[in-house]
């Protein structure tokens, strides 16, 4: 077969993969929500550090909460952006047919986490939120692993894994929280921008 031919098949088995995948996930996405992860979590462990536990339910509580909207929104807006930068220098739409249906299998999981998180917020079972978010949000990774690039699959296991030894050791439920939310992500996207964004630049 001459160099042509497996040119063309190459660029076929392309544009099927990108009929049924979302394949345009930018590394600097997984390295900007890595570090939101670590910020977060060095917050986190400076006002465990300097909270009595008197003050945990009363204090802790309202700025745990704001702390994960606030990380979660500068998490998301910023992946987003540079997602959305990276499928325009592809001359590709963002929002496909994938890509919603990508959205959804992602959200769902993660709304029953959030749900079950607040369940929690207001039992003031705080010990267990952290494990929570880190084992749903490797469930709904695991939930895309067909719809997007093969490394999420690893991703996935990693996070849940994570999550379930966070529920186990939930003293320790920190350091899980930011080896899964932190350094998982930021390793992540440093091998997705060196595997995809490096070489199409």
């Amino acid at each position: 077969m001459n160099t042509k031919a497996i040119e063309d098949l190459q660029q076929i088995k392309s544009i099927m993969e990108r009929s049924t995948k979302f394949l345009s996930l930018s590394g600097w996405s997984g390295i900007w929500v890595g570090i939101c992860g670590l910020a977060a979590s060095a917050i986190l462990y400076t006002w465990q550090s300097n909270t009595s536990a008197a003050q945990v339910l009363s204090y802790n509580a309202v700025n745990l909460l704001l702390l994960a909207l606030i990380t979660l929104g500068i998490a998301l807006g910023g992946g987003l952006y540079f997602t959305i930068q990276k499928t325009k220098k592809q001359g590709i739409p963002f929002l496909t047919n994938v890509t919603k249906r990508l959205l959804l299998r992602f959200l769902f999981p993660l709304i029953l986490g959030g749900i079950l998180c607040i369940v929690f917020y207001s039992k003031s079972l705080l010990e267990l939120t952290l494990p929570t978010t880190l084992l749903f949000y490797g469930l709904a990774l695991y939930s895309i692993q067909e719809d997007t690039v093969k490394e999420i699959k690893a991703i996935a296991f990693i996070e849940i894994v994570l999550g379930l030894l966070a529920f186990y050791f939930s003293a320790h439920s920190l350091v899980f929280w930011a080896l899964g939310f932190g350094l998982t992500h930021l390793l992540y996207g440093l091998i997705l921008w060196n595997k995809y964004d490096k070489r199409a630049n």
